[in-house]
């Protein structure tokens, strides 16, 4: 039970200060207040659940108990509790910066909401247990840390995020055409569960084309040589707090989704 509880913290603590950050929109100092206890909880979260997978190796809860592989799973290993303490690190030292040095209009224009829907969408992903629901973090990403960027309305925060949209859209639809091939293939989107069935299927041709698929969505989503081209044109439009915590995390998710599905999923096509 504790376990279950250590893993779903970092992504219900982040959802709950956002939404009470909504119905406080127009109130900046509950907005701060709400914003420091978001910091700590971040943080505390991130400890707790990396010294639980210390004395656990793996932990994974089922959302709403329906059993694998056809429910939600979360899952945290060492990796993704490295992923998630580090998220915590930098989203509180982010969110305590902003407390300083966000100025009115941004805030009242729902700066700290979105701040901790992309702290929620990122520590979705990092313990997302099937492809599928891994799209759906990494479309919560998207969305939060876009608004992000244009938030404010100056020229080049409107280019950077407008070609920031478009690019990393393309990979969020390469990345859902690569998810329903993979369905079709295996009939599967729990990782562990295609871990097995990829790896007997006689499907390897079709296979190969689906990880080719997943590589440049993620390689997008990374910003891997050649597939860039968005990132020096967007990090350094929003404010410091948003472009430390972009160049921090965001990049890295995409890293994360490349390592996670072509070590697990996809071992025998990262060789070819």
């Amino acid at each position: 039970m504790r376990e279950g509880i250590a893993i779903i913290l970092p992504i219900i603590l982040p959802f709950a200060i956002a939404i009470l950050s909504i119905f406080f929109w127009w109130k900046r100092n509950v907005q701060l207040v709400l914003n420091a206890i978001g910091a700590a909880g971040l943080l505390i979260t991130s400890c707790l659940l990396f010294y639980t997978v210390l004395g656990h190796e793996i932990v994974s809860v089922q959302v709403g108990n329906w059993p694998a592989p056809f429910g939600i799973t979360l899952v945290c290993d060492y990796f993704s509790a490295i992923m998630i303490l580090a998220t915590g690190i930098l989203g509180a030292g982010a969110a305590i910066y902003s407390m300083v040095s966000m100025d009115n209009a941004r805030i009242s224009y729902g700066y700290f909401p979105l701040f901790y829907f992309l702290m929620m969408g990122i520590n979705g992903a990092f313990l997302a247990g099937d492809i599928f629901n891994l799209y759906v973090w990494f479309e919560l990403v998207l969305i939060s840390s876009f608004v992000l960027i244009a938030l404010g309305s100056e020229r080049a925060q409107l280019e950077g995020a407008i070609k920031y949209v478009t690019l990393n859209l393309f990979a969020s639809i390469i990345f859902l055409t690569a998810v329903g091939m993979l369905y079709g293939a295996m009939g599967a989107l729990n990782m562990a569960d295609l871990a097995v069935k990829v790896s007997q299927s006689e499907y390897q041709g079709i296979l190969l084309v689906i990880s080719v698929f997943f590589f440049i969505a993620f390689g997008i989503k990374a910003a891997l040589f050649p597939l860039f081209f968005w990132l020096p044109a967007s990090y350094h439009t929003p404010p410091v707090a948003v472009s430390a915590l972009f160049a921090g995390l965001l990049t890295k998710v995409g890293v994360y989704a490349l390592i996670r599905v072509f070590t697990l999923i996809f071992p025998q096509q990262a060789q070819e």
